[in-house]
């Protein structure tokens, strides 16, 4: 299991505006000198609960298959690694190429260097690795 965040704009403004959602609730506790209200209790929740299905991002590689596991789950898809053909690692992450097709995932560097040496072991994985960090 691999975590992962979409490409760089995308992630960028979710947890922008998960932020909001921390500053909103801390603004309406000290609009109100410090006395605790729902306001702030409800922005504080949808700002735990959006940092919880934020983090929930991972890929799962299974013997022929990359499952890409989304917030919702309808957005989760699975990818056949026979397909795949160049994986471009760079310094933020990762782009795995398909068709012409790019996905671009960010990857923190211990979990990029775990898919690296994983993929590189799986049989059904006949496409390139191409990029930055191929030799670490």
């Amino acid at each position: 299991m691999f975590r992962y965040q979409p490409e760089l704009a995308d992630t960028v403004i979710y947890w922008s505006l998960t932020g909001v959602f921390l500053f909103l609730s801390i603004i309406g506790l000290l609009e109100h000198q410090g006395a605790i209200n729902f306001f702030s209790i409800a922005t504080f929740v949808v700002f735990l609960a959006a940092t919880f299905l934020g983090t929930r991002r991972k890929m799962i590689l299974t013997d022929s298959q990359l499952k890409i596991m989304a917030i919702l789950k309808k957005n989760s898809y699975l990818i056949d690694l026979s397909e795949v053909q160049i994986i471009f690692i760079g310094k933020m992450g990762i782009t795995i190429e398909i068709d012409q097709v790019k996905y671009i995932y960010v990857m923190l560097p211990p979990s990029k260097k775990k898919f690296i040496q994983c993929i590189e072991t799986q049989p059904d994985f006949t496409g390139k690795l191409l990029g930055v960090d191929t030799n670490k």
